[in-house]
């Protein structure tokens, strides 16, 4: 039997308060762990498997999500900043856990990610510098990993500039990994493959620069669109982010069907009125009914994550049926039209992402209604949502 754990991110509210609000995330953490043995099966046994938990696990919860994902098999876990990896490594059952900020720091940064054993990025000759000092005079290993710039334009050291190399192969204690990050590896188009490739080409030419000068780090490139199009890419360890929470990194799920979504979104009907020919509904009286129709006022809005764009566009489900968003989505609450559902009560469950009854509907779809991608939808979800964990 499924057991569901209601928690809050923020600061804790009372039990009470918790279990009152319709509106609330379902996370699905088995889905979580069969989503990581989905990456094992494609990449096989050799890759380690660093699965990316930053952004609270992409508005999944971190530290659940994270325990998950290390039961499931991963054996390092990767965060965005400073503030996430020493959270994490704080947190109950991760005191050793390989972790490593991905995303740029700041020098002041540096004496507590060591002082933590977290893993640092370093996207700059001067950046390496410090991270190395700051290691010597504390007589500690610096564990940072090299980032190597080869064409998405962000941070990172260009693949045509090595002259950390000689810095790197004197200390090569301290150098953990090297790694860079790709630009579409997502994409399905054939000059999106061609320069995923180009990508490649450049940071294996300066890994092999780097092996050669004696620095035997672990090399790590493929996000989830790489795991999934470019095993070329898989290397010694590999870093599934949005994958892991069931939702295929091109927005497209019938790519990858084993994927599991492991946020659902749900709410419930809190009244009921009847809308009558020529009444408008909402903020902006951009819906008008042209007949009787029974309307329900769901207590979510775009407070919750639940985007504006979704007005007079999205559906939800009740009772396992597609019913349309009416009028414009409000800060608290929205409304629905329930004329294909005339049975519905107040209290009846309604389903803004997942899955009821026949029906479903996936982050992948609401993202393309927004003109966004999966990754926001989930990450947008607030804080004010409670999150219930099923074990």
């Amino acid at each position: 039997m499924a057991v569901a754990v209601t928690t809050r991110l923020a600061e804790p509210a009372s039990s009470v308060a918790e279990n009152l609000r319709p509106t609330r995330a379902l996370i699905d953490l088995n889905a979580v762990r069969h989503n990581i043995g989905v990456v094992r099966r494609g990449i096989g046994m050799k890759p380690r498997i660093m699965a990316v938990v930053k952004a609270n696990a992409y508005g999944h919860g971190m530290v659940p999500v994270a325990r998950a994902a290390v039961q499931a098999g991963a054996t390092a876990l990767g965060v965005a900043t400073a503030d996430e990896g020493l959270a994490l490594r704080e947190s109950e059952g991760f005191a050793d856990a390989d972790i490593l900020v991905m995303s740029p720091t700041l020098a002041h940064e540096a004496d507590a990610m060591q002082g933590a054993d977290v893993g640092c990025a370093v996207g700059s000759l001067e950046l390496l510098k410090h991270h190395l000092d700051v290691a010597h005079r504390a007589g500690r290993r610096a564990r940072v990993h090299v980032q190597v710039e080869t064409g998405i334009g962000r941070d990172g050291i260009r693949f045509d500039e090595p002259e950390w190399i000689n810095l790197a192969a004197a200390n090569a204690d301290h150098i953990a990994g090297i790694f860079t990050h790709f630009a579409v590896a997502d994409g399905i188009e054939a000059n999106q493959i061609a320069f995923t490739n180009l990508q490649c080409d450049r940071f294996e030419a300066v890994v092999a620069q780097a092996r050669s000068a004696g620095v035997h780090a672990t090399i790590h490139a493929a996000n989830s669109g790489a795991i999934l199009r470019h095993p070329r890419a898989h290397y010694d360890m590999v870093r599934p982010g949005i994958m892991i929470y069931g939702i295929e990194p091109s927005d497209m799920p019938e790519l990858c069907p084993e994927l599991r979504p492991v946020l659902s979104l749900r709410s419930a009907i809190a009244s009921l009125r009847m809308a009558e020919p020529g009444d408008t509904i909402s903020y902006g009286r951009t819906w008008t009914a042209q007949q009787p129709t029974l309307i329900g006022i769901v207590p979510a809005g775009y407070g919750d994550g639940y985007l504006r764009q979704f007005s007079n566009r999205a559906e939800v489900l009740v009772r396992g049926r597609r019913v349309p968003v009416r009028g414009r989505v409000c800060m608290d609450q929205f409304m629905i039209d329930l004329s294909t559902v005339p049975e519905a009560g107040i209290g009846d469950e309604v389903v803004l992402y997942g899955a009821q009854g026949a029906g479903s509907i996936r982050a992948e779809e609401a993202a393309r209604l927004a003109g966004t991608i999966g990754y926001e939808i989930t990450c947008l979800v607030t804080q004010r949502v409670p999150r219930s964990y099923v074990e």
